[in-house]
């Protein structure tokens, strides 16, 4: 599996785990819609459960939400369920299990893009209502299933050596900056500015006030983290952010859209993975790529441990 198949697989889990969450809400207000029968059965109103939301005097009941949100994600949902218990029962049986560490790498790989740690999981909160838990479980699980689906192949030292020799720019972490940036149209305009920069003036005020560029603007300025093999970003700022110090603005370099003052506001340094790590992913990377593919393989463990759906989803 390529790392942007990786990437894809990662993204279908989480809008899984999107659906996972909605169905535990579904099971916990099925669960009290009986118990709340159960007390008040007396009731004729609790036939269709309790009231979650009105609007225009009209109700919507626990039965109608739950009854939706089946229609909508049911079969997906039970199905990524029955998944679940499958490959744990087969880790299990098989004795496998994933390290935290093995988590924090997954996790790690998912980040990467983001301007922090913190910023991916905001992220995640905010956009699908996933906790950084839920992450962790999600990610948990998928490195199982990997690992149940290569478990009986076989990778040679020789051909991990090969592979690696092929790709290894692909295992280091290139230099990256944190940078802010202010663009100008005129060159006499952007000396000025940074001669105003070096004697004091705020950088976020000059940059909301004076930039041209639309994206970093409203952030003050802030370009985020590039790294320094970045396609998408000019040669000439990264040629000039290799050579500053944290805390440095320089400028200014003629680019397209005019001229740019840039401040170097961290790096992070070129890194190398160690020979251990390296060797066992490029092993995981040609094992997958002639394992059977993960959803036929949970498949196969959801008709090994007989799973069986004895009720039929509402139709849509």
């Amino acid at each position: 599996m390529t790392r942007q198949e990786k990437g894809l697989w990662t993204a279908v889990i989480v809008l899984t785990l999107g659906m996972l969450v909605m169905g535990t809400v579904m099971a916990m207000h099925g669960l009290r819609q009986g118990k709340d029968g159960a007390d008040a059965s007396h009731d004729a109103n609790t036939e269709e459960g309790s009231t979650v939301a009105t609007i225009n005097g009209e109700v919507i009941t626990d039965k109608e939400w739950t009854d939706a949100l089946k229609r909508r994600y049911g079969s997906e949902l039970l199905l990524q369920m029955l998944n679940r218990k499958a490959v744990f029962a087969e880790a299990i049986e098989r004795k496998l299990i994933v390290t935290p560490q093995e988590i924090a790498r997954e996790l790690a790989a998912a980040m990467d893009g983001y301007d922090s740690e913190k910023s991916y999981f905001d992220e995640m909160k905010s956009q699908l209502g996933l906790s950084k838990q839920e992450l962790e479980l999600e990610a948990g699980y998928r490195l199982l299933l990997e690992k149940i689906a290569t478990i009986s192949i076989q990778i040679k030292d020789a051909d991990i050596e090969h592979y690696w020799t092929e790709h290894r720019e692909d295992y280091v972490s290139p230099e990256k900056y944190d940078l802010s940036i202010i663009v100008v149209k005129e060159k006499d305009e952007a000396d000025s500015l940074l001669d105003a920069l070096e004697k004091g003036e705020d950088f976020e005020e000059a940059a909301r006030k004076q930039s041209t560029d639309s994206f970093s603007r409203d952030a003050g300025g802030r370009l985020g983290w590039i790294e320094r093999n970045d396609p998408f970003q000019s040669e000439e700022i990264l040629q000039l952010a290799a050579g500053l110090d944290v805390g440095d603005i320089a400028g200014p370099v003629r680019v397209e859209e005019g001229y740019v003052i840039i401040r170097l506001n961290d790096k992070e340094e070129r890194q190398v993975q160690s020979a251990e790590e390296v060797r066992e992913e490029i092993r995981m990377e040609l094992a997958l790529s002639q394992a059977d593919p993960l959803p036929q393989v949970e498949q196969m463990l959801r008709n090994k441990y007989e799973a069986v759906i004895l009720s039929e989803i509402p139709a849509s």
